[in-house]
């Protein structure tokens, strides 16, 4: 939940039995008509909420101690915030939800342990690593991230050009689709411009840097040295596409560029 530690729910509520779980992504297929054709024009998809149903299987005695339980139950889950959580499944990715109703019955008459599955409804449409790019390590990597488990690729580049892989399931794109993209940058020259030649987006920095000033790209904010500083830019962006990208810096004589994101997976 908001602003608490993570904890392990079968740990928290030990009379209750975690039976696994699976999602669905949801694909919205947008379509033009035109009364003078047939058929409809294809113009875009979007992911719509994720939706991911987890199956628990709550152990009591009686009906007093099951009534008990699952005041437990909602009581956890019903303080209205969005809560982060993963799967022992999927550890190294996790996802930003809010529970739907749900009931907790009884299997049948004369048992006492009771089967409730809870589907959460994740709004952003997407799971994300637990690391951010440039703090991830080889423990942090699991399958099903595109990623290989023996050398993970590096996001701290210092060259005029080079290459920064996405491993995300989709395009990290700042703009359009809000995804979180930050650059930390440290340069020496008259300006900094950066372009991905892959998808053709670009930004630039147009004041001088003596290598001492901390420069920040937060998707399509600047901030120099702790202050707001677009207007010193051209209000560009940078986008990274899926797989690899070519990058290229041109101003600078020397720099530092940091690429801070979390990858991105829609199941």
């Amino acid at each position: 939940m908001k602003g608490q530690d993570e904890f392990d729910l079968t740990a928290r509520l030990p009379n209750v039995e975690y039976m696994g779980g699976d999602s669905t992504p949801t694909f919205n297929n947008n379509y033009q008509d035109d009364a003078t054709r047939d058929g409809s024009r294809f113009t875009g998809t979007t992911f719509g909420k994720l939706v991911f149903t987890a199956n628990f299987l709550l152990h009591s005695r009686d009906y007093y101690d099951q009534k008990l339980l699952r005041h437990e139950v909602y009581q956890l889950f019903g303080d209205r915030e969005l809560c982060r959580f993963r799967t022992d499944v999927d550890l190294q990715k996790i996802m930003y939800g809010r529970p739907t109703t749900f009931e907790i019955k009884f299997i049948d008459d004369g048992y006492d342990d009771s089967l409730f599955a809870i589907q959460f409804e994740i709004p952003s449409g997407y799971k994300y690593s637990v690391a951010r790019s440039n703090n991830l390590n080889l423990d942090e990597v699991s399958f099903g991230m595109n990623l290989s488990i023996d050398k993970l690729p590096s996001f701290v580049q210092s060259d005029s050009e080079f290459r920064i892989y996405n491993p995300s399931d989709v395009a990290i794109d700042p703009y359009y689709q809000r995804h979180d993209l930050i650059l930390l940058i440290n340069f020496t020259g008259s300006y900094y411009q950066i372009t991905n030649n892959t998808n053709g987006t670009s930004y630039k920095y147009n004041k001088s840097s003596s290598g001492n000033d901390n420069i920040v790209l937060n998707g399509l904010s600047t901030i120099s040295n702790g202050n707001p500083d677009s207007l010193n830019s051209d209000f560009g962006f940078i986008k990274l596409e899926k797989g690899w990208n070519d990058i290229i810096v041109t101003g600078a004589t020397s720099h530092t560029t940091t690429f801070s994101f979390p990858f991105v997976y829609i199941d």
